[in-house]
């Protein structure tokens, strides 16, 4: 068998190149932090190969340091890489599947805080626009679009459209690289809140090379400077301190993308909206907060409980066309429907009948 040509250095550089663009691009190092450090535990051990075995035992090792939150985290990113730069599929791999499960018994992410829509419409009410502005404009984008910070802080100023009695924002880079777009409305949040984002954006200064929508705001007008992830991160911790809510701190920039998606969930939107609305390529997400939804518990309570507004209410107060004659004359009968009495005038063909019916409609 002939030997085949040796590959040249080039082309193996170029190649690894394009594997290493087969990784997420914002995320790559991490990927690729978590994939050395397998690397350098397996030298540690004298191990070569890479089998279920080997990763029942990094990740046994990893349990005595991190979280299971961190651990899945890990799992998935070296599952990536592994696949990318060993052509492993260690997704396969039932046991350390199972054993991760196991260990994610009990487990319960902490989670952001989540500000009502009173929480919301108050502050923006309450809050003066001379020291907050910049803050009322952040989350009214963040809660109207479901936006995570660093798609806050990308948003340029060509991304929003004025169209007079709302605006559209364009969100063109995400995480999942799923691109979306949102509008605000003027009645929006008990004030208008297109006129809001207009006093914002009219302070921006003039022939400003700077694309960014977020502009640091001081002393009644936006600076040069702009706003940093940072800075918008703290946004619904500004709004729980100023509305002097218990454990503040605990309202993150993640807040804002709850709030919008929390409130869309109990409003009655299914899951392909709640996807859309949030970018989602995966269902698992955008269920729960249909499955957390107080609108949602409500309904599936009012189903099993037969209380008012449900489908069995209804069924039970209609009437179904089943007649007997209870008595008659020859002009005048008697009816009982459904256990209602009718009275029928033959001269002048006129049917009477005395019923209580209740009828609840759902608005979904």
């Amino acid at each position: 068998m002939e030997e085949s040509d040796p590959v040249p250095e080039t082309i193996l550089e170029e190649a690894e190149e394009a594997t290493r663009q087969l990784l997420p691009a914002k995320s790559r190092e991490r990927y690729e932090k978590v994939f050395s450090e397998f690397n350098d535990w397996k030298e540690e051990r004298g191990v070569m190969t890479i089998n279920e075995e080997v990763l029942l035992s990094h990740f046994l090792n990893l349990k005595k340091r991190y979280a299971i939150s961190s651990m899945w985290s890990k799992y998935s990113m070296l599952k990536t890489a592994v696949k990318v730069y060993k052509n492993i599929d260690i997704g396969k791999y039932s046991k350390l599947m199972a054993y991760l499960k196991n260990q994610s018994r009990g487990y319960r992410p902490k989670k952001a805080e989540v500000l009502e829509r009173t929480h919301v419409e108050e502050f923006l009410t309450r809050a003066c626009d001379k020291e907050y502005l910049m803050i009322k404009v952040a989350l009214i984008m963040g809660v109207s679009g479901a936006c995570r910070c660093c798609e806050l802080t990308n948003l340029k100023i060509s991304d929003v459209e004025d169209k007079g009695a709302y605006l559209i924002v364009s969100i063109p880079d995400t995480k999942t690289g799923v691109s979306r777009k949102f509008t605000i409305l003027e009645e929006g949040f008990s004030i208008n809140t297109v006129e809001k984002c207009r006093k914002y954006m009219s302070l921006r200064p003039k022939k400003l090379s700077i694309e960014r929508f977020f502009l640091r705001y001081a002393k009644q007008k936006c600076t040069s400077q702009p706003v940093g992830i940072n800075t918008l991160s703290k946004v619904p911790s500004i709004v729980a301190s100023f509305l002097n809510l218990a454990n503040a701190e605990a309202y993150t920039g993640h807040c804002m993308r709850r709030i919008s998606t929390t409130l869309l969930a109990n409003g009655g939107a299914n899951l392909t909206t709640i996807k859309r609305h949030g970018g989602w390529r995966s269902s698992a997400i955008a269920e729960t907060y249909i499955e957390d939804s107080v609108s949602n518990k409500l309904d599936i309570s009012r189903k099993i409980q037969g209380s008012p507004g449900t489908s069995r209410s209804l069924l039970e107060t209609s009437i179904v066309p089943t007649t007997t004659i209870r008595s008659g004359t020859d002009n005048n009968y008697k009816l009982l429907i459904n256990g209602h009495e009718v009275k029928y005038d033959k001269t002048k063909n006129e049917m009477s009948i005395n019923v209580n019916v209740n009828v609840n409609i759902n608005n979904k």
